[in-house]
């Protein structure tokens, strides 16, 4: 088993039967978590990447009614690469 995370901003709160939609995403094979931060308005699913991928996760949210805006990515923001130094002029 390949355990992956993948957060979802979402545009408004879900309601009740949306809540209950997303409830019964975790009689879905592979789903192993889901985790809301309201204040955020995201949404972060473990799953099982052996079973699933990022766009059937994203699929079955969209499914359940949930209004996904956007994925977010979980990686920190790369650091530029320096240029490398010209090299020394050659002597004349």
């Amino acid at each position: 088993m390949t355990t992956v995370d993948v957060l979802y901003r979402y545009a408004q709160h879900p309601n009740e039967d949306v809540m209950r939609a997303l409830g019964s995403l975790r009689e879905v094979y592979g789903i192993r978590q889901l985790r809301f931060d309201e204040a955020a308005y995201t949404v972060r699913v473990e799953y099982d990447a052996t079973r699933l991928t990022a766009p059937l996760v994203l699929q079955l949210l969209r499914s359940s009614g949930l209004d996904v805006v956007e994925e977010i990515s979980l990686l920190a923001p790369a650091e530029p690469i320096a240029a490398p130094a010209p090299a020394p002029a050659p002597a004349a």
